[in-house]
């Protein structure tokens, strides 16, 4: 073995542990997966010098773990899928395992054709001609009706894995940007909440270049133009919802009456209370909590602020209600968020939920919280991602 294949092969070693969980999830026998599991790494021994590090070792890692199990069920001809309504049969029988259950969901949700192509051709192993002929189509109809049906069974088998609000209404949100924290070997339990925690160590970790990296998104020329429009905030209490380091809440403390800051991360309410004892600000009331559920009674506060907050919320639509409910009558709501961006690479690096909201679906979301769009203004990132502000009023008649 040349030095590259060892290394390669070292790499290939370190998803062991995943390979064998899927492997055991997938047939729900830990004897037959352990057998499985040789198989899956002999085969690994047998392609180590065609393989190179320039690409995503892990992935055809699991793609051959995966053709396993397809060819076990096909070889044993096993019945892979249980129906749904068969729930004591499915809880009763040792080979059920979750991951049949995610495929028995993706299943059931494609379009018959697409679903019985499919299984032709994934379980009983029709040859293209075959299909052609039984589903009287041409080769190239088929393989274009496979492919939509493998690209179906793919999302609706991540969606399984996401919380049912998400599965009842896949199409109110941009579901596949929430599909990215779903792997191949899924990690059981709440797929979003471990995102969020990620997320709340990310920050924990870049608290002090918070304010600089901050400022590539939203300068702070930028509030200085929102606080011009607000006009006089004097007498007034303003929340700093997800305040981060205090961009917002120290300089609204300077114009305003009270300002409160609600902030869940430990390490930033730490560095915002420092700040307070250094400026001496007294108006500014700081509040370790979660902004989903604001500490605060109905129509307690004037001005609410919510900067580079909503792609991190799961359910941003239902926020805007919560920030509304706080809301005096005529008071105002500060959004500044991402426009719709492609940039997966830095929402990965910034552990953002979203990949941003176009505004207009965002001013959808705050009328029906009866929030009236009064004001919105756009400029581009430093990382030339698309930034809008937006100033709603609340009107309840």
């Amino acid at each position: 073995m040349n030095k590259n294949a060892q290394k390669i092969w070292q790499e290939l070693l370190s998803y062991q542990g995943e390979v064998y969980g899927y492997l055991k999830r997938a047939v729900g026998d830990g004897e037959i997966a352990g057998d499985l599991f040789q198989e899956v790494y002999l085969k690994v021994l047998q392609h180590i010098d065609t393989l190179d590090t320039q690409r995503s070792l892990k992935a055809w890692l699991m793609t051959v773990t995966r053709n396993r199990v397809i060819n076990f069920f096909r070889d044993s001809k096993r019945r892979m899928f249980i129906p749904f309504d068969d729930q004591k049969e499915k809880s009763a029988d040792p080979k059920w395992s979750f991951g049949d259950e995610a495929i028995e969901f993706a299943l059931n949700a494609l379009p018959d054709r697409q679903r019985q192509v499919l299984l032709r051709r994934e379980l009983d192993g029709l040859d293209y001609d075959s299909l052609a002929k039984e589903f009287n189509l041409s080769v190239s109809a088929v393989t274009s009706l496979l492919g939509r049906a493998r690209e179906n069974l793919k999302r609706h088998y991540q969606l399984y894995f996401l919380p049912d609000w998400v599965r009842r209404n896949p199409s109110r949100l941009p579901v596949e940007d929430l599909l990215r924290f779903v792997s191949d070997v899924t990690v059981y339990g709440d797929i979003l909440l471990q995102a969020q925690k990620n997320s709340q160590r990310f920050f924990s970790d870049i608290r002090h270049q918070w304010d600089s990296l901050r400022k590539r998104f939203f300068p702070e020329e930028r509030l200085m133009q929102i606080f011009q429009k607000l006009g006089s905030l004097e007498n007034k209490t303003v929340l700093d919802a997800g305040s981060g380091t205090g961009m917002v809440a120290v300089r609204a403390a300077l114009r305003a009456g009270n300002v409160v800051a609600v902030e869940i991360n430990a390490q930033m309410v730490k560095r915002l209370k420092q700040m307070r004892f250094q400026l001496g600000l007294e108006k500014l009331l700081i509040v370790r909590g979660d902004i989903r559920r604001l500490c605060l009674k109905n129509e307690s506060v004037d001005v609410t602020f919510a900067t580079l907050v909503l792609h991190h919320l799961t359910r941003p639509e239902l926020w805007l209600a919560e920030a509304a409910r706080v809301l005096r009558e005529n008071g105002n709501l500060i959004v500044v968020d991402f426009d719709r961006h492609g940039n997966k690479q830095l929402a990965d690096t910034m552990h953002d939920l979203w990949l941003g909201f176009p505004p207009d679906l965002v001013e959808r979301w705050a009328k029906a919280a009866h929030l009236k769009l009064v004001w919105s203004t756009h400029w581009n990132s430093a990382e030339e991602i698309p930034v809008y502000a937006q100033i709603y009023q609340k009107n309840d008649k």
